[in-house]
């Protein structure tokens, strides 16, 4: 059976308890107020912005479409790459090709991978500067060849076949 003190004990943790739960509840009961009070504000603003936005002939989207925009990338479009070569001057840097109506949409690194290419195809050559330029003929001219090598002059006495060594059974 308990003891009577270890009861008044509880009793009076039990009253502190009730005293701090009570406080608590006031700071969260003032909290709501707070916020269901700057909730009405915020909505406020919202529908101001959204007829200034009509005033000025713009659609304002709500938020939830805003949002489900925000979570889906858009693919660019292909490019017609034959095309931005040609409209290239004859001698052009990554940063002229970057200023490009489109193609400078693209990122630093789709436009190396495109020099690459045109590299790999003979289109174009990096000349000293560090510029590139293009190649006259495009991706037919090809590198000049190297000269044949000259062929080894014939000796006017003919050679001797190489001896063949008998065989034991013949």
């Amino acid at each position: 059976m308990p003891r009577m003190r270890n009861i008044k004990m509880l009793e009076a943790l039990e009253g502190k308890l009730g005293l701090i739960r009570r406080e608590v509840q006031k700071v969260m009961s003032g909290l709501k107020r707070e916020i269901d009070r700057r909730e009405g504000e915020l909505a406020n603003l919202r529908a101001e912005y959204s007829k200034g936005m009509e005033l000025l002939g713009g659609k304002g989207r709500p938020a939830a479409q805003r949002a489900a925009r925000r979570g889906r990338r858009r693919r660019a479009r292909a490019l017609n790459w034959k095309q931005v070569f040609s409209s290239l001057p004859a001698r052009f840097t990554l940063d002229v090709l970057s200023r490009h109506p489109s193609a400078g949409k693209r990122s630093k690194p789709h436009l190396y991978a495109i020099i690459s290419r045109w590299k790999k195809e003979r289109k174009i050559t990096k000349d000293a500067s560090g510029a590139y330029r293009k190649l006259e003929g495009g991706p037919a001219a090809k590198r000049p060849r190297r000269a044949a090598k000259p062929k080894p002059k014939a000796s006017a006495a003919p050679k001797a076949a190489p001896a063949k060594p008998e065989s034991p059974g013949a």
